[in-house]
């Protein structure tokens, strides 16, 4: 395939301008004065998306120039990042980044060097992240909660309670779900134990039918990953059970018609009973979710080819717990037996795979691989830290419903990075306030000192932008905060008030502020250290002849 080579300055001003057609439409939807994007579904005929969410305006723009669309592709990246890492602040590096390209392009093109602009960027970067971790506030309080929750929410009121409320009862390690309710109100469900998605294989399972459940007291787990083809394999572990007096809970792979007919004939009749539901988690993923569930419940996984056969699994084989509930969507498993100590290990590993995959740069590999490797890392530590909830999203509409959920699902991410580092002000006078850090930094020669002037000039962005969403005069409302000796002094644009940050409930979190500068920083400074850029040069000649319309007319390629 031949090759496209584009050189600079050309390639820059191309790259740029695909950087500012993502930052001028994500842009606008920072702050809660923010006006929302629309964005028309890909499919014909289906409602449009609403959004107020900056990574998903700015995954919906892929450009007609080629070379413009690896510029929006970058800015793709860096709210993609932020947003696997803290969920909230993705509008916010889409600005910086695209304010620090900007200055740093311009730098260029005067005549100073790339990589020494890089140097100073990331000497500013280092010392404004150590500015914010110093000088913010932890001890993160509920009222605290509510009020992050509020702005990132974009002032929904009543949201707050109810997250405040997930994060006391679920702590950190817990996970909270978002799906879409069926009501007008929010409702948010906390579950005590090991709980997933997967319900029992037939309603003929259930005990409970005011209820629709199956309730199994003191169960045995088998944990296997195969099909399960026979029942008459199952008939020795299960008289072993029933000698017990006690139920077996079956999470298998699957089970065929014939082994399922057995099962449900025998627990209709009474003669055992067991319900059998299909492992959390898809694929090669599987096999970790059941060897979790073995931990967690103090069994062995049936899980390779080598491992007994079914007929020869023993009692000691089989996972406890005190107590399992099965629906039709979901399982529930109550005071499993597994030792605490292996568990903790788990999930500290566990962590550090989920922080080694955050920690990647943008760009690093797949986006939408990255995003579901940390997912399934975070369901993983969720499911062994024992606890998790469900928050179903109200809403009149279906878009409004889905409009509100992205808002709620951020607001929860942002409280707990809030959590973890502590709070500063908000609407973007925490980052605005570290320009005059910058004042006195004496880097090591000019080109390095233009690298922290254009830090400086970015850190005001998201604040200008802010203003300029609400309608505000930037220069006034700015002209007022300079004069402030007060760090912890800001401003309330929904309500264009003056005060405390805490008091006026103007709240950010460190963590969000601090990785959305730093994401911004990174990929601007790869963008600057290119020079040239090699494109693919697309082999149109098989389209020739063919038609689209004609093709979905007639379901016939006009070409054969």
């Amino acid at each position: 395939m031949s090759k496209q080579v584009i050189y600079n300055p050309e390639a820059r001003q191309r790259l740029l301008q695909g950087i500012n057609a993502v930052a001028r439409a994500a842009g606008v939807t920072l702050g809660s004065a923010g006006p929302a994007v629309m964005i028309q579904h890909r499919t014909e005929g289906i409602m449009p998306i609403f959004t107020r969410d900056g990574v998903t305006v700015a995954n919906a723009i892929v450009m007609e120039d080629r070379i413009a669309d690896l510029g929006a592709r970058m800015l793709r990246d860096v709210a993609g990042s932020v947003s696997r890492e803290v969920g909230d602040g993705t509008t916010t590096a889409i600005v910086l980044a695209q304010s620090l390209a900007a200055d740093a392009l311009k730098s260029v093109a005067a005549g100073f060097h790339p990589l020494q602009l890089r140097k100073g960027m990331e000497l500013a970067l280092s010392l404004v992240e150590q500015h914010l971790k110093k000088t913010a506030l932890t001890g993160v309080t509920e009222d605290w909660v509510e009020k992050i929750a509020l702005v990132a929410t974009k002032g929904e009121a009543g949201v707050g309670k109810l997250l405040s409320r997930a994060l006391s009862e679920l702590g950190d390690d817990g996970s909270l779900t978002f799906q879409l309710g069926n009501g007008r109100e929010d409702q948010l469900e906390v579950v005590e134990g090991i709980h997933y998605q997967q319900g029992f294989l037939s309603p003929y399972f259930i005990t409970d039918k005011t209820r629709g459940e199956a309730v199994l007291e003191q169960p045995y787990i088998l944990l296997y990953d195969r099909e399960i083809d026979d029942f008459i394999d199952l008939v020795p572990i299960l008289e072993e059970v029933a000698a017990e007096g006690r139920p077996l809970l079956l999470i298998a792979e699957s089970v065929s018609e014939k082994a399922l007919a057995g099962l449900l004939l025998n627990h209709v009749r009474g003669n055992f009973k067991v319900v059998a539901v299909k492992p959390p988690g898809f694929g090669d993923a599987r096999i970790n979710r059941l060897s979790d569930l073995a931990l967690l419940t103090g069994g062995t996984a049936i899980l390779e080819a080598h491992a007994p056969r079914l007929e020869q699994v023993k009692l000691t084989q089989l996972g406890q717990a005190q107590r399992a509930v099965i629906n039709e969507g979901s399982t529930t498993v109550i005071g499993a037996a597994g030792a605490g100590e292996p568990i903790l290990e788990r999930i500290g590993a566990l962590r550090r795979q989920l922080a080694a995959v955050n920690a990647r740069k943008p760009g690093a590999g797949s986006p939408s691989g990255n995003l579901h490797e940390a997912e399934e890392l975070e369901e993983r530590i969720a499911v062994l830290s024992g606890k998790t909830g469900a928050y179903s999203v109200g809403g009149t509409t279906d878009v409004e419903i889905k409009e509100r959920l992205v808002r709620i699902e951020n607001a929860y991410l942002s409280a707990k990075a809030a959590v973890a580092e502590g709070v500063l002000p908000g609407g973007g006078v925490g980052l605005f306030r570290c320009r005059i850090l910058l004042n006195e930094v004496i880097a090591e020669n000019a080109e390095q000192q233009q690298g922290v002037a254009i830090i400086k000039n970015a850190l005001g962005a998201p604040m200008r932008q802010l203003l300029s969403n609400g309608g505000l005069n930037s220069e006034e409302v700015m002209m007022r905060l300079c004069g402030q000796t007060d760090p912890q002094f800001a401003f309330d644009m929904r309500h264009q008030r003056y005060g405390h940050f805490l008091d006026i409930g103007i709240i950010d979190s460190v963590k969000v502020v601090r990785l959305a500068l730093r994401k911004a920083v990174s990929v601007v400074g790869t963008l600057i250290s290119s020079d040239t850029v090699i494109m693919n040069v697309p082999d149109l000649s098989i389209m020739d002849g063919y038609s689209a319309e004609w093709a979905a007319a007639t379901r016939e390629d006009p070409r054969s």
